[in-house]
């Protein structure tokens, strides 16, 4: 709870103080304000989740009254659905990088974001329906997991592919930025516009590959986590089982880490294109 409020305090002050010194377009701008807006979403939600096994845990009078309504869990399911949002945001953000190395209009630019932005809205939505269509919400239950009986065939696809996608958009990251690198370094180009493109593609991409590379790090993580549960989820009780799928959450501490790594680059004045030109 307290890092995801402390991320939510990050990204309204980036979004507030700092986002505007820096060196994108505004087009860019729109996918970073997208995924601050899936940060919010999951730090809100995983907020109240967590809030309310604390309150009725903390309230009951005994075990049975210390179950929260299943109505609860949908919380849980927005949490589960949205993380795969950020690798959609980050894909597009990519994308826009590989658009503008190679010289591409800002409409096709603009089309890019805003089907990316759709894109991270409309998957886990789709996504949610087939996972949890099946799970009832009326009852009480222990603890709300992502990973439920009915859902668990579905979320596991979607987290090999969500892995394979986001290892590779950081792989795309890396070469586009040692692409843009090679070009400034070797072009010979006296037009000021080309130049300049070059020198703020490069220095995007510098400060995204941080954040892309957390998220793929994070995501490794949490893959095997979830991995190393499940291989050993015979031999444990459902209590442990619970445990250990709390804790494989490391989600939360990338939505932490991914503003407060926009906020020190920008506060040192990486965006800042007065510098730049």
């Amino acid at each position: 709870i307290i890092t995801s409020v402390v991320s939510i305090v990050l990204v309204l002050y980036t979004a507030h103080r700092y986002l505007h010194r820096t060196i994108f377009e505004n087009v860019t701008k729109e996918l970073i304000v997208s995924l601050y807006v899936f940060i919010v979403i999951y730090s809100v939600c995983l907020i109240l989740a967590q809030g309310s096994q604390l309150t009725y845990r903390y309230i009951a009078r005994d075990k049975c009254d210390a179950q929260v309504p299943k109505a609860w869990c949908i919380l849980r399911y927005i949490i589960t659905v949205t993380a795969c949002s950020f690798v959609i945001i980050h894909i597009g953000m990519t994308a826009l990088h590989a658009l503008s190395s190679f010289h591409f209009g800002s409409r096709t630019q603009k089309v890019t974001a805003r089907v990316s932005i759709l894109l991270a809205f409309v998957y886990p939505a789709i996504y949610g329906i087939m996972a949890y269509h099946k799970d009832s919400l009326e009852g009480r239950t222990a603890y709300c997991s992502g990973f439920t009986a009915n859902s668990e065939s579905v979320l596991m696809f979607n987290v090999y592919l969500v892995l394979v996608l986001d290892v590779l958009n950081a792989l795309a990251s890396f070469v586009l930025w040692k692409y843009n690198q090679h070009k400034l370094n070797t072009e010979q180009s006296f037009n000021l516009s080309i130049t300049f493109n070059r020198r703020q593609n490069l220095e995007a991409m510098r400060q995204f590959l941080p954040v892309a590379a957390l998220h793929a790090v994070v995501y490794v993580v949490f893959f095997l986590t979830v991995c190393f549960g499940q291989a050993i989820r015979s031999s444990m009780s459902p209590g442990w089982y619970l445990f250990t799928s709390a804790v494989a959450n490391v989600i939360p501490h990338y939505c932490f880490l991914c503003p407060l790594i926009f906020l020190i680059l920008i506060r040192k004045g990486k965006f800042d294109r007065k510098a730049e030109v």
